[in-house]
């Protein structure tokens, strides 16, 4: 057959672009959860809140992190 034997697919621009995108979402939740947080709690934010932002907020700027490593890579 003349099929390529090179089977590993190749990165595009659309992969990039959504895992910053994903990042942003991310990053921005994180964001918006402790502010909202903070507003209904009259500025105390608990515990497991302060847990879940960072979570988010890490998970950001790890994909924003990752999508500037393939965007060089190419």
């Amino acid at each position: 057959m003349n099929e390529s034997e090179d089977v590993t697919p190749r990165e595009t621009k659309s992969d990039v672009e959504t895992v910053r995108a994903c990042g942003n979402v991310s990053f921005t939740l994180g964001v918006a959860l402790a502010l909202l947080l903070l507003i209904a709690n009259d500025g105390e934010l608990p515990d497991q809140a302060l847990t879940g932002m960072l979570i988010f907020t890490v998970i950001g700027i790890g994909l924003r992190i990752e999508a500037a490593i393939r965007e060089r890579g190419r």
